[in-house]
């Protein structure tokens, strides 16, 4: 085959000609492995927890039910136990309808007591989701008997942390919520639905509570042919009629549909990856133009070559098919050695990458697909860098003049473009961190230490007797040394609570939006230092009794007086409480969100307060363990889990996504910038070699070297002010699509483009320099002589 023949001639003659200049295919290499790395590590990101982070059977027939407020935000895709069975039994439209939880199981017996991330699953949720037992079994409809033994399922990394992947295992019985279960199965190590220790079964009774699980996910697998529209209408008349029995638990205004399992448990990093994704992309052109540039500058040098190729019967098709072989060359050496840094790269960013924001199924590695990836990325750069050149070269047979310094600077004005789009970018997330660092929270973050107390249902059953256990720890804890205060609460600012719509007694216009609810012991608001605006507190003897917030009171009361009236929230109780209070608005929806109205009452309504807030006079982690010890005095046989100072959870929950997004972006914008500062000298220093006699005569005329110094420089600097300007106009238009990943700073910052416009003339400068110093100190006698 002749085709084939040639081109092992052109690998074989590519090959040799790199060789020949050491030097220049180094860098070349380098440069294209820098890009290439990047992208792959980012890319194998994007590949395991975007586009496959699930291993489940056909995970694109998994579908949640959701109800949602066509007018409002969000909508919900859990259910209580009888909503499920409702939902579950009349559904045509599904093969098998499961459910799951995230919820706390106490293991004791083995010792210290331990909470467990467990998964209350209907018997058949395994076989649903199509993924058998590593070892042992999974469960089956027999585990439902009245009669069964009861058995759990341990998840993969639990049995590896706590038994060290014994396969004996099986049939150890694990006290779990006073109840003894035997093992029956492990699951495999990607099998993480909802990040579960152990899988429960569990079988539901209308009007029952079982296990404690108030609240279930309803997943399905829908029947091959159903449409968005038969979803629809199968589950309306079903939904219609929950709505009519518990017209609280659902919005007046409802739709119902599917959402598919990716989009019910999607990565919070999804939008920052495919940002990132497109940054490097940036990267990779830089490095590409780059790599261009080089060998534009080693083709002035092969004219004698491809003069004596043509003279031997080879035309200009061929003469470019030999050149871009020689590109390929370079591009698949690279590709190479940036799979080779990928591997360290990719552990790097998954060291950055936040906790709770990527599914606990997706793996990112290395794997053939993103092989395949960087493979083709390698072709396409080959073609990218290497059409320039290879068309340059060739006009040479033709006698067109090959317009080289044209192409060059036109390179090098792409690269400072590229390069400040990338700066400008990471420059508005450095201004975004620094903004929410800034943030007043209103209590000292340094002082705070919290930690979680989850009451096992079943031996704290009712309000009484886990509000007794709070009580008590409260007065043991006040008792340390070193605490001025502590409190409980069911959830935590500025992380949020949970939420409900509420009813204003004697409105006539209901407002079915949803407010945040805080169920509080009385010293909670002095712990956040939470000001008392109008009114009073309360006391742990009152149980009818509210405080609400500044935008609780914007929203329902906006004319008339909050103290003294009546609020009904239908989800703790139908008493309603009567407003006592008002209190400043303080962060409860993370940082940069919109302050959520909110309502406090007495933890002692329900018991379900398992957040205890700290304030100490000193460093809170010195007191983590006397704490931990008076919750042990109180039971014993109670587990303390993510015990944190306040500090460490904003660092971890709050500022480690926008960290994340700052520190890659910043990488790769160093790197594009270092790219095109190096482009901006070849091509200075090469064209100071190629005018190297028109220097001789200007300095043989008596040109001052001050003259000489400054044309060099001005020529480089045409360049880089050209290059600013073109990336200040694509970035006004690319960063707003950093919109969601910024916040208080706009995606046109004059500061932002200001700085980053300045670092790069200065660079810039700094790198027409050197090629300007060279050019003032070329003897003119040696200049005149050159060839």
């Amino acid at each position: 085959m002749l085709w084939l023949e040639q081109f092992l001639q052109d690998l074989r003659f590519g090959a040799r000609n790199l060789t020949r200049t050491p030097g220049l295919t180094a860098i070349a290499v380098a440069s294209l492995a820098l890009g290439i790395m990047a992208t792959t590590a980012i890319y194998s990101v994007i590949y395991g927890v975007v586009l496959h982070p699930f291993p489940y059977q056909d995970v694109k027939s998994l579908m949640s039910v959701r109800v949602w407020d066509p007018g409002g935000r969000g909508g919900r895709t859990y259910y209580t136990p009888d909503q499920f069975l409702e939902i579950a039994e009349r559904s045509t439209i599904f093969e098998g309808v499961v459910s799951s939880t995230i919820s706390d199981v106490l293991w004791t017996g083995a010792g210290d007591p331990q909470r467990l991330r467990g998964n209350h699953v209907t018997t058949n949720a395994f076989e649903v989701m199509g993924v058998p037992a590593l070892v042992g079994r999974i469960l089956t409809p027999a585990d439902a008997a009245p009669d069964a033994e009861p058995v759990v399922v341990l998840g993969h990394r639990f049995w590896q942390r706590q038994f060290g992947g014994d396969p004996g295992v099986l049939g150890r019985r694990l006290r779990l919520d006073d109840t003894v279960r035997t093992v029956v199965g492990v699951m495999p190590r990607r099998f993480m639905w909802r990040g579960a220790d152990v899988y429960v079964p569990i079988v539901f009774a209308r009007g029952r509570a079982i296990e404690g699980v108030r609240l279930v996910h309803l997943l399905g697998r829908l029947r091959p042919g159903v449409s968005a529209a038969q979803a629809e209408a199968d589950l309306r008349p079903i939904i219609a009629d929950l709505q009519r029995r518990e017209p609280a638990e659902f919005p007046q205004q409802w739709r119902v549909g599917l959402l598919s399992f990716e989009e019910t448990f999607p990565s919070a990093l999804r939008d920052a990856l495919w940002i990132l994704f497109a940054a490097v992309g940036l990267l990779l052109l830089i490095a590409c133009a780059n790599v261009s540039n080089l060998l534009l500058a080693k083709a002035s040098g092969r004219r004698r070559e491809m003069a004596v190729r043509a003279s031997l019967g080879a035309d200009r098709t061929r003469l470019i098919r030999q050149l871009l072989t020689e590109s390929l060359l370079l591009a698949l050496a690279g590709g190479l050695l940036g799979a080779l840094l990928a591997f360290p790269g990719l552990k790097a960013i998954l060291a950055l990458v936040p906790p709770d924001t990527i599914p606990d199924e997706s793996e990112a590695v290395i794997n053939n697909a993103v092989l395949l990836f960087t493979l083709g990325v390698s072709i396409a750069t080959a073609l990218l860098f290497g059409l320039a050149p290879a068309f340059h070269t060739s006009r040479l047979l033709v006698g067109r003049s090959p317009r080289r310094s044209r192409a060059s600077a036109a390179l090098v004005v792409a690269e400072v473009a590229l390069s400040l789009m990338l700066l400008a970018g990471a420059s508005l997330m450095i201004r975004t961190l620094f903004a929410m660092e800034r943030i007043e929270l209103g209590f000292r973050a340094d002082r705070l230490l919290t930690l979680r107390i989850p009451l096992p249902e079943k031996r704290y059953p009712d309000a009484a007797r886990r509000v007794a256990f709070l009580d008590d720890l409260l007065r043991q804890v006040q008792s340390v040394p070193g605490v001025v205060a502590a409190a409980v609460n069911t959830g935590m600012h500025p992380l949020g609570n949970m939420a409900a719509a509420v009813e204003i007694v004697g409105s006539a216009t209901p407002d079915t939006r949803r407010v945040m609810i805080h169920q509080i012991s009385p010293d909670y608001l002095r712990v956040l230092r939470i000001r008392l605006l109008q009114g009073r507190s309360f006391t742990l003897t009152e149980q009818s009794v509210a405080a609400v917030n500044e935008s609780f009171v914007k929203r329902h009361f906006p004319a008339s007086e909050p103290i003294g009236r009546l609020v009904k929230v239908s989800r703790l109780r139908e008493q309603p409480f009567q407003i006592v209070a008002v209190v400043q608005d303080t962060r409860n929806n993370q940082l940069i969100r919109e302050v959520w109205p909110e309502i406090y009452v007495p933890y002692t309504v329900t018991g379900f307060a398992d957040r205890l807030a700290v304030l100490t006079s000193g460093p809170p982690a010195a007191l983590a363990q006397a704490i931990r010890a008076q919750v042990y005095a109180v039971d014993k046989d109670q587990p303390v889990t993510e015990v944190r100072t306040m500090d460490a959870i904003l660092n971890e929950y709050v500022f480690a996504e926008p960290r994340f997004n700052l520190v890659l972006f910043s990488i790769f914008a160093g790197l594009g910038l270092t790219l095109a500062v190096i482009g901006v000298y070849g091509v200075i220093s090469h064209s100071v070699v190629q005018q190297t006699q028109e220097i001789g005569v200007r300095l043989a005329l008596g040109a001052p070297l001050g003259d000489i110094a400054g044309m060099v420089v001005w020529r480089g600097l045409r360049l880089v002010l050209l290059g600013i300007a073109l990336g200040l106009a694509a970035s006004v238009a690319s960063t707003r699509l950093l919109a969601r990943q910024i916040w208080n700073v706009s995606p046109v910052d004059p500061l932002s483009f200001t700085i980053v416009s300045a670092l790069l003339l200065l660079v810039g400068l700094l790198a027409c320099y050197w090629p300007a110093r060279r050019a003032s100190r070329v003897d003119p006698m040696t200049a005149l002589r050159y060839e």
